[in-house]
């Protein structure tokens, strides 16, 4: 039987499951068998991107999982190389990215990457125009810092909801957080699990044993303790599906949280970026 998780964040008038199930190199048959499991477990957040070349098999698995369209939030992303030349081509590969997962709209359009090479004088307004038209019901950005979220916001007349960006214990993005509460955008982590270090962490691993859950379910919780954002752990393991989503009940206590917020330092990220990354905020 499908569970629900009911938990939601609001920005923008947009309602965001809290936990979602990334797809960042999921392929084949696994990322369509994942994505049907995730949605009949009770997954409601689905999120993937063109530039993951798995759209197709998305879409695959939501038909696989016979969860009717209304019953989850489904993101993807549009990367810069579509964007180089005319906002006509944001409004293009938006339509591929529909065409792909076989859905009339997603629910979040995303940019996927600031580029300078792209102007957002530009974009914002096409990404916007896409809202308009019904193809997205919300918009956002991913791996923007505080200086392209500025110029974002200048052009855009519809709410921007979420800035996707690397988050996890071992990541500093304070100033960045702040900045998103004072805008009312939610900030919304992928990589929430370090690739994979939280586990080799001794607090987190501590905190897990003193709970009797697992440091990735330590690491989800303690960036859901903070009502301004989101998560979207990968996995296509079955077991950690749903450990994953029972993440959304575990309550840390003041201390714990504080000593997870200590782990942060400046060497934290884990993911490879493109030549044109921007300067992040510390």
């Amino acid at each position: 039987m499908r569970a629900k998780t009911y938990n939601i964040r609001t920005a923008g008038q947009a309602n965001i499951p809290v936990l979602g199930l990334g797809t960042w190199q999921s392929t084949g048959q696994d990322c369509i068998d994942v994505v049907s499991q995730g949605l009949q477990m009770g997954y409601e957040h689905i999120d993937t991107a063109q530039a993951y070349s798995n759209e197709c098999e998305v879409g695959q698995g939501i038909k696989q999982s016979g969860v009717a369209r209304d019953k989850f939030f489904l993101t993807t992303k549009i990367f810069p190389d579509d964007l180089k030349f005319q906002p006509e081509k944001l409004v293009a590969a938006a339509k591929r990215s529909l065409e792909n997962l076989d859905t009339d709209y997603v629910d979040l359009l995303l940019l996927h990457w600031p580029d300078d090479r792209v102007p957002l004088s530009e974009t914002i307004p096409a990404l916007c125009e896409l809202q308009k038209q019904g193809l997205t019901r919300h918009i956002g950005v991913s791996n923007f810092n505080i200086a392209h979220l500025i110029e974002a916001e200048k052009y855009a007349d519809v709410p921007i909801v979420v800035n996707q960006v690397e988050f996890h214990p071992f990541i500093k993005q304070n100033t960045l957080q702040a900045f998103l509460n004072t805008h009312h955008i939610l900030l919304e982590a992928y990589s929430p699990l370090a690739r994979g270090d939280v586990f080799d962490n001794e607090i987190m691993k501590h905190i897990a044993d003193k709970h009797g859950i697992t440091p990735a379910q330590v690491s989800l919780a303690w960036i859901l303790s903070d009502k301004n954002r989101v998560a979207i752990p990968k996995t296509s393991n079955p077991k950690h599906l749903q450990s994953n989503l029972e993440a959304i009940n575990i309550q840390l206590s003041a201390d714990e949280l504080e000593q997870i917020g200590r782990l942060a330092r400046s060497d934290g990220r884990k993911i490879e970026h493109p030549d044109y990354t921007p300067k992040w905020d510390d």
